[in-house]
């Protein structure tokens, strides 16, 4: 009897060691909620995103300045492996930009950058986040 509950034992933690080390290597890095720093480009100031992940939901709310002009814009979307893609209206918009659009984001595999698109009627361009707090 010790011998088979210690063998159960042995596959157990074997089963659980299997798992951990297949769930570390699909690359996908724990919840992004929080603090990220828009890091886009020089011209983007004062850059501050929020998320909340509840799920794979997403919500967003984001303050930037461009060229000293703010901007703020939040949305809701979805978390899909490292993807993420949300929905954004401005509700404070720099004069000639759009006010709703969305933006698709690739997590970094260590979870610490955002990097991809936002997309509108009118085009798209770069977006670059560097997480921040803690």
């Amino acid at each position: 009897m010790i011998r088979v509950v210690g063998l159960l034992f042995i596959a157990l933690v074997s089963c659980f060691t299997l798992g951990l080390k297949v769930h570390a290597n699909t690359g996908i890095a724990s919840m992004v909620d929080g603090l990220w720093h828009d890091v886009n480009s020089s011209e983007f100031t004062n850059g501050v995103m929020i998320l909340a992940q509840d799920g794979d939901q997403i919500k967003m709310s984001h303050y930037v300045e461009y060229k000293g002009v703010a901007m703020v814009e939040y949305g809701t979307g979805t978390r899909i492996g490292n993807t993420i893609e949300v929905d954004v209206t401005v509700t404070r918009p720099i004069p000639g930009w759009v006010v709703e659009g969305k933006h698709r984001l690739q997590l970094s595999a260590d979870g610490t950058k955002l990097e991809g698109h936002y997309y509108s009627s009118e085009g798209s361009g770069p977006l670059r986040f560097q997480r921040g707090g803690k």
